[in-house]
């Protein structure tokens, strides 16, 4: 019995452009869309900023702790010892 494998390459490819070109690209890209395509887009864009907004809890919570302490007579530095 043989045994059958598969070869898979995986080939890298990067791209680089400019924030114009690619500015004019996804206006090109989303031109060619249909209006209810786009519209599905922004609807989903939505729903997201909004569970972001209200929904999930904030990543940093700032806390503040105020502490006092009392000062050292000579009593207590005695006591420590």
């Amino acid at each position: 019995m043989g045994h059958n494998s598969i070869s898979v390459m995986i080939k890298k490819i990067i791209k680089t452009t400019t924030h114009a070109k690619q500015a004019m690209d996804d206006r090109k890209f989303w031109q060619s869309q249909t209006s209810e395509y786009r519209l599905n887009a922004v609807e989903k864009l939505r729903i997201e900023v909004g569970n972001f907004l209200y929904e999930y809890p904030a990543r940093l919570q700032r806390t503040i702790r105020v502490s006092t302490s009392r000062t050292r007579d000579k009593a207590d530095v005695e006591e420590l010892s």
